[in-house]
């Protein structure tokens, strides 16, 4: 069986017991805690998209690897056509359910980076991650990605620190594995995940051996305790409030590490500090296309809650309004349309699988990130003030006042109060709640910052080219077709 219902996902965290405490409180039940509740629902949907048939061939793939049908999860991608795929899937789901939880890029990178140690040193990584991989096809299983170290003082590298353990680090190998220490931050879902992949956060030097690093382990793996954050929603499913948060929820966990032992069969990375900006650089490429996609997707996602609600409104018509909703439009476009270059101007890696455009990649997330933070302002503002000082659903449905609520929450004429009030609660909760921090946060530093984004450009473009463009255009440089005259 290589794709699991939601019925089955559930069921197989049942069984797990990992060490997680949420607002102070030890959670001895994964399934039934009411802090999970919209993060085991998120990570479902994608069981419950799987499963249907209309997206067959968007969120299935078939692998040579067990020769079977495998999720969009748990999928290597091979060439630019594989690449779209991903692509489509991230701006078609995360357009209409705000997620798509595209989760696999990480492994892109650890698949390409243990070919490289292997061919180089004779290492066994590949195999032993190809291993992993098979296991998270043949069972369908989820996987959190730890990639961000707590990093202490930005200005010393991890064995400069103060406190070692400020990056995740090895401090005893065994003839049978390896025993790990440290943290890694934002570790989105871990708690309802099967398993936990660690892999380096910085180019590492030769001083920082012990903290080149990649494993896999089980969640529940003895010494590994969750400190996590809840979801921004609710605790309980709401009918009009939280429309978003209520249903999906992403919880957020500082993951310890406390002489945690991983068996060398685990282990992908231990020491090849020299191959860490390999790494970083085939992950920035996907996780920036994949954030790309992501954020440009929901900005198209904002054009149609603002289109809905300016005509409840009765200012659909404006010029001025449409102008901001065609911004909303282009601007998304354009995101896409970098996600759908990168992909399409794809590298394969001799290992086998397709690494998107990292210039593309970049540029497109630099771009569509901070506008999409600028236009849940506008959105904000065509729906109004009302956004934030509505009566709350309670009220509404209040049988004494629920008729004045309803009586002075009209829009325009021939429109439902009802509908008007379910979007601008909608709006609420994208705009002026705990998940609006939530999702501006994501936007600004979720698969690297704005600046990390310039970086990589800068650090990838072939500069020194344009330069020598340049003196042809000055005739510094001779060039057959230019400064001849007639």
């Amino acid at each position: 069986m290589a794709i699991k219902t939601r019925k089955e996902y559930i069921d197989s965290i049942r069984n797990l017991k990992p060490n997680v405490y949420i607002s102070g409180e030890k959670i001895e039940n994964i399934v039934e805690s009411p802090y999970l509740r919209t993060t085991i629902n998120n990570l479902s949907l994608g069981y419950d998209w799987a499963n249907d048939p209309q997206y067959e061939g968007l969120l299935t793939n078939w692998s040579t690897l067990i020769n079977e049908k495998v999720s969009f999860w748990a999928h290597i991608r091979k060439d630019d056509d594989d690449l779209m795929q991903m692509v489509r899937a991230i701006n078609n789901f995360s357009g209409k359910y705000l997620c798509t939880m595209c989760m696999s890029m990480g492994l892109a990178a650890l698949w390409a980076i243990t070919y490289e140690i292997d061919q180089a040193k004779g290492t066994e990584y590949h195999q032993r991650f190809k291993n992993f991989f098979i296991k998270l096809q043949r069972e369908d299983l989820r996987f959190v990605l730890g990639v961000m170290d707590p990093k202490g003082d930005r200005q010393l590298p991890p064995s400069k620190q103060p406190d070692p353990d400020l990056f995740l680090r090895v401090v005893e190998k065994r003839p049978d594995g390896i025993v790990v220490n440290g943290a890694k931050m934002h570790t989105t879902s871990a708690p309802v995940a099967h398993y936990f992949v660690a892999s380096p956060s910085r180019v590492l030097g030769p001083d920082d051996e012990d903290y080149a690093l990649a494993f896999v382990c089980p969640t529940d793996t003895k010494g590994i305790t969750f400190i996590t954050r809840p979801a921004a929603g609710p605790l309980e499913q709401k009918d009009m409030e939280n429309p978003i948060s209520s249903q999906i929820g992403f919880v957020e966990s500082l993951s310890v590490f406390d002489n945690v032992f991983i068996p060398w069969e685990n282990v992908f990375m231990c020491g090849e500090w020299d191959f860490t900006g390999g790494f970083i650089n085939y992950f920035s490429s996907y996780v920036r296309l994949a954030k790309g996609t992501c954020i440009a997707a929901r900005t198209e996602m904002l054009s149609g809650i603002t289109a809905q609600v300016a005509e409840y409104n009765g200012v659909e018509k404006a010029a001025h309004i449409r102008n901001k909703i065609t911004d909303m439009i282009m601007d998304a476009k354009i995101g896409y349309g970098c996600a759908v270059a990168a992909a399409k101007l794809a590298t394969v890696h001799p290992s086998g699988i397709a690494f998107p455009d990292i210039l593309t990649s970049n540029a497109g997330l630099y771009n569509t990130r901070l506008k999409y933070i600028h236009h849940l302002g506008v959105m904000q503002e065509i729906a109004g003030g009302v956004v934030t000082t509505m009566p709350v659903e309670a009220d509404y449905k209040h049988p004494e006042i629920g008729p004045l609520v309803k009586k002075y929450m009209q829009g325009k004429v021939g429109t439902s109060v009802e509908e008007r009030y379910r979007i601008l609660q909608l709006i609420q909760d994208m705009t002026a709640s705990r998940l609006t921090g939530y999702l501006i946060g994501s936007a600004v530093c979720a698969g690297g910052t704005p600046e990390t984004n310039r970086v990589e450009v800068f650090r990838n473009y072939n500069l020194a080219e344009r330069k020598e463009n340049a003196k042809v255009l000055a005739r510094i440089k001779s060039d057959p077709y230019w400064g001849g005259g007639l």
